[in-house]
């Protein structure tokens, strides 16, 4: 589907991608997080072929994004919201599927971007979440393959987000390939198969969810100590990075949450009350965008 090697853009001798490799395949959902500036925006650009990289090898759907074959099989979401003005939402979407061969049915659309009962609105009239899911429905208005979608929730309600995701998982569930950008990472977290760390124009990371968390995140044991004897013994459990004591409550950070519970009981240390407070991606981001991880 997707194949990137050695991805480098330059931008007034600012390095904004240095180096990126990748290969997206078919059916994948693929979560681009990272702080502002790590270079999510530009890396679509490169791969939608809004822009030329400086240097690096590029295929997309088998043949180069910049050539206007590869766009027919593609959706992109940019995350400015693109309509026109003083048009209703069922005229704007039927003038949009006059530029396509095969594009999705008017019922379709409106079912994909929950607007059925806002069909005969004028595009000036419509909140920012609307504005948005149209957005989101020009882009897959051509039925593609491959979805790119920036910042897709940016400026939607709780409610414009429920209903755009529950979309996405209709599409995910179609076999479509996307890859979206999001700040949002509690609903990526549910969605997304593989998940693309970024930083500084890297990628820093790349796997599932659980990869992420059984390497990157620590994970946190808190309990009660019943002996104070023990509080030495705490030193001697293994994957703890931190240790955390008020009163008799004590917190382990750690990294193997399993293998430290494990020595505890072999230690026999004496607790109760045992809490496992597992990590979370927004920790993650946190610690790469400061440079812990």
């Amino acid at each position: 589907m997707i194949t990137v090697r050695n991805l480098t853009k330059v931008i007034n001798k600012k390095v904004i991608l240095n180096e990126v490799s990748l290969t997206v395949n078919d059916g994948e959902i693929i979560a681009l997080v990272g702080p502002n500036g790590a270079g999510k925006t530009t890396l679509i650009n490169c791969l939608t072929g809004l822009v030329r990289p400086t240097s690096g090898e590029l295929s997309l759907l088998g043949t180069n994004p910049m050539k206007k074959k590869s766009k027919a099989n593609i959706g992109v979401m940019l995350q400015e919201s693109t309509t026109l003005d003083n048009v209703k939402v069922k005229e704007l979407l039927t003038l949009f599927q006059s530029f396509y061969s095969t594009p999705l049915s008017l019922t379709e659309l409106l079912n994909l971007t929950g607007l059925s009962e806002h069909q005969n609105t004028y595009t000036t009239k419509l909140s920012g979440g609307q504005k948005r899911r149209l957005t989101f429905g020009l882009a897959i208005i051509g039925n593609p393959d491959l979805l790119f979608l920036d910042e897709p929730t940016t400026g939607m309600d709780v409610t414009s987000r429920k209903i755009f995701w529950e979309k996405i998982n209709t599409l995910k569930k179609q076999g479509k390939t996307i890859i979206v950008t999001t700040h949002y990472l509690e609903e990526i977290e549910k969605i997304a198969t593989r998940i693309l760390l970024m930083k500084q124009g890297e990628i820093v990371h790349d796997g599932t969810l659980k990869s992420i968390q059984s390497e990157m995140l620590q994970n946190k044991l808190s309990f009660q100590l019943l002996d104070t004897m023990d509080e030495s013994k705490l030193t001697e459990l293994p994957y703890v990075s931190k240790i955390e004591k008020e009163k008799d409550e004590v917190t382990l950070h750690t990294s193997n949450s399993d293998g430290t519970l494990l020595e505890l009981l072999a230690l026999q240390i004496k607790f109760r009350n045992l809490f496992i407070i597992p990590g979370n991606l927004e920790a993650v981001t946190i610690a790469k965008e400061k440079g812990w991880i």
